[in-house]
């Protein structure tokens, strides 16, 4: 009875998902995109109020909330936004990001405010919020136009994620100095304090090293890449078969490069270099162009034009020493 009526209970799901998404596609594009604004609203501004007046879960309740209603939002303003052009589309999908970015930096300043009446409130706050970037701040970055944006990924992820480190490293602080105040642990905490300032600064410089590495790295691949294939491109016939294997060499060094994250080690948090998406478009693109062997000029052409994208987005951020 049990197996027969979980596929019943899943089929009945289903065709209600699909009714209401016909039904609210079915409206304007207008009116689904001021719904989308109508239900992210208030739950973002809700949040703002818990954190203000020192609640510390109803901060966290509604982070949950403004989440979902946010990607609720998101759903319902795509028809709006594919309908816009290119170029409006580059300027609209930032949006996102500097809006998850503008919130996080009043979020710690609310938190700092409260700092001095609520100690352990203010703490866990910014706790929250290194949490919630390390596990979904990367969400916020967006996909679309990946070699235009890429510059902008490699330029901002080192200083974002120093910043969330650091707001880590304050909750820290202001745990630590409500043992500082009884006067057994003063020499202690101080010296626990002092400690965990130099680790932070260690890592911070960590971070900017890392991204540095990676953007030599990357425009080091990138550049052996474009040089085989314009190798394979003018090489007689007979030579082709040999100078396909190096092409196929050069992608896969590239490749272990471009499936890291840019500002972090962990594949669960951090900044992407490409969007997989991307990633999946390129490897296609290259392998084309290498069995062409210079034959078709578009496919040829198409890789080429993206990897040097690649390496003007690197370009000022190297540093071979490094």
């Amino acid at each position: 009875m049990t197996s027969i009526g979980h596929p019943r209970l899943g089929s009945r799901l289903a065709v209600i998902k699909a009714r209401l998404q016909s039904w609210v596609r079915g409206h304007s594009e207008t009116w689904q995109f001021a719904v989308g604004h109508a239900l992210a609203f208030p739950f973002v501004s809700l949040q703002l109020v818990m954190v203000m007046i020192g609640s510390g879960v109803g901060a966290v309740i509604c982070l949950v909330l403004s989440s979902v209603a946010c990607v609720a939002a998101g759903w319902l303003m795509r028809p709006w936004f594919e309908g816009l052009p290119r170029k409006e589309q580059r300027r609209i999908t930032t949006v996102p990001l500097f809006g998850y970015l503008g919130m996080v930096t009043l979020f710690v300043f609310c938190c700092l405010w409260l700092a001095p009446q609520e100690r352990g409130v203010a703490s866990m706050l910014l706790f929250l919020v290194w949490t919630y970037h390390s596990l979904y701040g990367s969400a916020f970055e967006p996909s679309g136009f990946a070699y235009e944006r890429l510059r902008g990924r490699l330029r901002r992820a080192a200083p974002v994620r120093v910043a969330v480190i650091w707001c880590g490293m304050a909750g820290l602080f202001f745990l630590l100095q409500g043992l500082r105040e009884r006067s057994e642990y003063k020499t202690v905490v101080f010296g626990t304090m002092v400690t965990l300032s130099l680790a932070g600064i260690a890592a911070s410089l960590k971070v900017f090293t890392r991204v540095r590495r990676l953007s030599t790295s990357l425009d080091l691949h990138t550049d052996k890449l474009v040089i085989e294939l314009e190798k394979l491109r003018t090489l007689p016939q007979e030579k082709r078969a040999e100078q396909q294997i190096a092409v196929e060499s050069a992608w896969r060094d590239l490749r272990r490069v471009l499936v890291n994250k840019i500002d972090t080690g962990f594949s669960i948090s951090g900044v992407f270099v490409l969007p997989q998406a991307a990633l999946r478009e390129l490897r296609d693109d290259v392998h084309r162009a290498q069995r062409a062997a210079g034959s078709d000029f578009a496919a040829h052409r198409s890789v080429i034009a993206k990897l040097r994208m690649i390496r003007i987005a690197c370009a000022g951020g190297t540093d071979t020493l490094a």
